[in-house]
C-alpha cells in the first residue's frame, strides 16, 4: 500500500478450493486485485469469487466527482487500466483488503460495481 503501482499491479489469491488448474498452477477461487498510487492518495481494487452469483467480479467503486485524472493499473501485462470511476482513497482500499482477508467475502466497506470488460 506504500509503493507506486506505475507498471504493475498486486494479485493475491487465497482459498481452499481450486477454481481450475493451468500450467502455471492451480488458481483459488478467490482473488483480490490491487493497484495503489501513494502519489496521488488513490487505489482501485477488483475482487474475484466464481461462488458468488450477484456479482463475481466487481472492481471499487467511488460516487464522488471529478474522476481522477491519473489512471489505475488493472494488468501490467497488457497495459490495461481500471476505469476512473474505481479510483478509491487508499485508506478505504486499505480497510477493504483487511476486511477480505478476514471474510474471504467482497469486503462491505466500499461500494462496488460489476466488472465491466473494457
Amino acid at each position: 500500500m506504500t509503493i507506486d503501482h506505475t507498471d504493475s499491479e498486486t494479485t493475491l489469491s487465497i482459498g481452499e478450493v481450486e477454481f481450475y488448474i493451468s500450467k502455471d498452477g492451480p488458481f483459488p477461487n478467490h482473488q483480490f486485485r490491487v493497484s495503489v498510487r501513494p502519489s496521488i492518495g488513490l487505489a482501485a481494487l477488483n475482487y474475484m469469487d466464481n461462488d458468488d452469483a450477484r456479482m463475481p467480479i466487481a472492481n471499487s467503486y467511488n460516487p464522488r466527482r471529478p474522476l481522477p485524472e491519473s489512471n489505475l493499473i488493472f494488468n501490467g501485462s497488457v497495459g490495461s487500466v481500471f476505469p476512473r470511476s474505481a479510483a478509491i482513497p487508499i485508506a478505504d482500499a486499505r480497510t477493504a483488503l483487511i476486511e477480505w482477508l478476514n471474510t474471504r467475502l467482497r469486503p462491505t466497506c466500499i461500494q462496488w460495481r460489476p466488472y465491466d470488460k473494457y
